[in-house]
């Protein structure tokens, strides 16, 4: 479930380095003279960057890449534990004591149809800022990001070579991150590169990845349907949905936030109030229905989170 990660190892935990064993580890090794300090850089395995100063070491990419060659498949627990021990080993560094900076958590799941055509049904999600691009889908905020997007795409794009099992398949990868502040995100003290392989805190993750998939509103499948009408009320009820279904709900989402920075409304709850409507109105069991896209994306993540441990 792991990918990349940043963290730092400070020059008081680190000890004494070997800067010359080092120089010879990492590749592309660069001396960078600045005013006040000099700083070396370099890589582990061409892709994990390493930054020496005088303060701290600093450590940037993708840990599959690093110990598997590729990221088409994250690491486990104990994966995780090998591959920090084999960077420890190489760089005579404690690297188990470094301070974690950010996480990504994710998992591929092999779908019936391109990844691309599940982004409609997934909605608007509170505390996040919905963006949608060509192939991926992202939610974010100042602290952290969830995206879904192409995994097989992407690694075409890059050039890199497909695993076999992927051949004539459609890889979707929902992917959480953690990008800032993470004690007070995790509510601990520290979080260190030791955590990762801790069956405790791996849980920890693991739920709460599946929590933010749960958070997200799912769009549902609208029926006009002339026969289910017994007043006028419920013929502009499906008007409404019928409206929203040509414009999106998205896009219908959008534009309230559009109203909301142009102050079009006196009272400020009347923007939530409006979106709540919405929603609840796509929602009416009588004239909309869940999509099997999304019944198929939800018991995916339903099974990956049951056999977890």
């Amino acid at each position: 479930m792991y990918d990349t990660l940043h963290f730092y190892l400070t020059r008081e935990k680190a000890g004494n380095i070997n800067l010359p064993l080092i120089s010879q580890t990492l590749s592309g090794f660069t001396e960078i003279n600045k005013e006040t300090e000099t700083i070396y850089t370099g890589y582990l395995n061409q892709n994990f960057k390493v930054t020496i100063s005088d303060h701290a070491i600093k450590f940037k990419g993708s840990l599959p890449k690093y110990f598997l060659n590729d990221n088409f498949n994250t690491l486990t627990r104990s994966d995780t534990q090998r591959a920090l021990e084999q960077m420890s080993d190489e760089l005579h560094l404690s690297v188990h004591l470094a301070d974690l900076t950010r996480i990504d958590f994710a998992r591929n799941f092999i779908m019936q149809f391109e990844p691309e055509i599940y982004y409609n049904y997934l909605g608007d999600c509170q505390h996040y800022q919905r963006l949608t691009q060509p192939h991926s889908l992202y939610y974010s905020n100042n602290l952290k990001q969830k995206l879904f997007y192409n995994k097989k795409l992407e690694g075409e794009a890059k050039k890199l070579v497909i695993p076999e099992s992927w051949s004539n398949q459609n890889a979707l990868r929902y992917e959480m991150r953690y990008t800032g502040r993470l004690p007070k995100q995790f509510n601990k003290a520290e979080v260190t590169t030791a955590m990762l392989s801790d069956e405790k805190f791996y849980m920890e993750l693991f739920d709460r990845w599946h929590q933010e998939y749960q958070s997200i509103n799912k769009l549902k499948n609208i029926n006009f349907n002339l026969s289910n009408m017994s007043s006028p009320k419920d013929f502009m009820k499906q008007l409404q949905l019928k409206a929203i279904q040509d414009i999106g709900q998205e896009n219908i989402m959008q534009v309230i936030e559009e109203m909301r920075a142009k102050n079009i409304f006196t009272n400020p709850e009347y923007y939530s109030r409006l979106k709540k409507d919405i929603r609840q109105l796509c929602k009416e069991p009588d004239l909309t229905e869940q999509s099997d896209l999304i019944s198929e994306l939800d018991q995916k993540i339903k099974n990956a989170k049951k056999y977890y441990r």
